[in-house]
C-alpha cells in the first residue's frame, strides 16, 4: 500500500445515499483513510446525509443547504481537501467504485509520469465487461470530443496512454495542477467541465493519462437519474450544446479557431438531432437549439480567451 494519507478522495451525494455508501466502502477498501474521504451533499431530502453520518461517522460530510449542481459541489469539496493538505486528490462519481488496488496502481503511475497531472482508470459499465471510458480525444479542429473503445468488450491489452482527457467520473489529479490552474469551471454546471479542465492543464504543460490497469465501474448516470450511455433527455440535449460552446471559448484564441465554432453547426448538430430524434426525446431538439442560442450568447458577452 502506498496511499501513506496523502489522498483525499471527494464524491458528490444528491438523494442517492445507497449509491454512495457502495462508493465509500470501494474507497476504504482501497485503504483511503475515512477521514480524507470528503462527501459534498447537495441538499438532499431523502435522510442521505444522517445514514451517511450513521453507517461512516468519521468521514467530512459537508452539507449544502440547497442542489448547488456537481461542479460548485465537487469545488467545495476540493477546497477543503486543499485546505487540509491534501497532494493529490481522487474525484469520483458516487454511482461509481474502484477497484481495490486501483489507487495505488494511479498513484505508482503518477510517480512514473512526472508530466501527468491528472489520471484515470479504465472504467466498465457496472456488472458488465463492457468499457464505458478508456481514455478521451478531443479534435481541436472542429471542436467535438469522443471515447475510443466505447461499448466495445474489454479485451484490450493493459497499456498506459496519453490521452486529451480524462473523466471526472474517476479523476486522480495533482495538488499543483489545481494551483496552476485552478478549480472547476462553474459556468458549466453539468457535462464538459472535465473535458475544459484537462485541455486546461494540458495548455498548460500537465498531460492526461488513462492506466487501464486501474479499474473503476459505473452505473452510467444514475447521479443525474439517467441510464445508458448516451440516453438524451431535455437537460442534457440543453447542456451538451451549450456546454460545448462555453468550452470553445475558454480553449485560447488563435488562427483557425474559427472552425470549432462552426464544428458546433455541421457535426455536433446533424449528430446529436439525430441522437435525439432516434430516441424520441419530446422537446429533445428545442432544448438543444436552446442550449446553442444560450451558448452564443456566453461567448458574444465573454468574448474569446486569447494567448
Amino acid at each position: 500500500m502506498v496511499l501513506s494519507g496523502r489522498i483525499f478522495a471527494i464524491t458528490v451525494n444528491w438523494n442517492r445515499a445507497d449509491d454512495t455508501l457502495e462508493c465509500l466502502d470501494s474507497l476504504v477498501k482501497s485503504g483511503v483513510k475515512t477521514s480524507s474521504i470528503i462527501v459534498v451533499d447537495n441538499g438532499s431530502t431523502d435522510g442521505s446525509v444522517e445514514l451517511i453520518s450513521r453507517e461512516m461517522p468519521s468521514i467530512q460530510i459537508m452539507k449544502m443547504d440547497e442542489n448547488l449542481g456537481y461542479i460548485k459541489g465537487v469545488n467545495r469539496g476540493i477546497s477543503r481537501a486543499l485546505e487540509n493538505g491534501a497532494q493529490t486528490i481522487l474525484l469520483i462519481n458516487n454511482d461509481a467504485t474502484i477497484d481495490h488496488d486501483a489507487i495505488d496502481i494511479m498513484l505508482e503511475a503518477a510517480e512514473r509520469r512526472k508530466e501527468a497531472g491528472i489520471l484515470g482508470p479504465k472504467i466498465l459499465y457496472s456488472g458488465r465487461n463492457v468499457i464505458w471510458f478508456a481514455g478521451g480525444r478531443f479534435n481541436w479542429r472542429w471542436g467535438f470530443s469522443s471515447h475510443p473503445g466505447m461499448d466495445e468488450a474489454d479485451v484490450t491489452e493493459d497499456k498506459e496512454e496519453k490521452v486529451d482527457f480524462i473523466t471526472g467520473c474517476v479523476m486522480m489529479v495533482r495538488r499543483e495542477v489545481f494551483e496552476e490552474i485552478g478549480l472547476f469551471d462553474e459556468g458549466y454546471w453539468m457535462y464538459a467541465e472535465d473535458l475544459d479542465f484537462c485541455l486546461k492543464a494540458l495548455i498548460k504543460g500537465w498531460e492526461s493519462w488513462v492506466i487501464p490497469s486501474a479499474v473503476a465501474h459505473h452505473k452510467v448516470s444514475a447521479s443525474s437519474g439517467v441510464k445508458g450511455s448516451n440516453v438524451m433527455t431535455r437537460m442534457r440535449s440543453y447542456y451538451y450544446a451549450k456546454n460545448m460552446l462555453i468550452l470553445v471559448k475558454n480553449i485560447p484564441w488563435s488562427k483557425g479557431s474559427y472552425t470549432r465554432l462552426l464544428g458546433q453547426v455541421v457535426v455536433r448538430l446533424p449528430y446529436y438531432t439525430l441522437q435525439i430524434s432516434l430516441q424520441g426525446v419530446k422537446g429533445g431538439l428545442r432544448s438543444y437549439l436552446r442550449g446553442m442560442i444560450d451558448g452564443f450568447r456566453v461567448i458574444l458577452r465573454g468574448g474569446a480567451t486569447t494567448d
